[in-house]
């Protein structure tokens, strides 16, 4: 199973406050089992602030069910 999160340009993540913050904990990061869902943050992310570039970024879940940010963050 994947998780999907959003990662921006400097390699920072969306928080679930809808913020970038450049490192956090897994509990802490908006993700959502859906693709499409994580595409809607991004779409609506780039609206308000077209200078952004960010991505979705899928990452496998830990046996907590939270996103492993260690490969997002070397996929960076």
């Amino acid at each position: 199973m994947s998780l999907f999160i959003l990662q921006n340009q400097a390699g920072e993540f969306l928080n679930k406050h809808l913020e970038w913050v450049p490192g956090c904990d897994a509990r802490d990061v908006f993700h959502s089992p859906h693709k499409d869902v994580a595409l809607n943050q991004l779409v609506e992310l780039t609206a308000r602030d077209t200078d952004l570039r960010a991505r979705v970024v899928a990452c496998e879940v830990d046996d907590k069910g939270l996103p492993r940010l260690s490969a997002a963050r070397s996929a960076a």
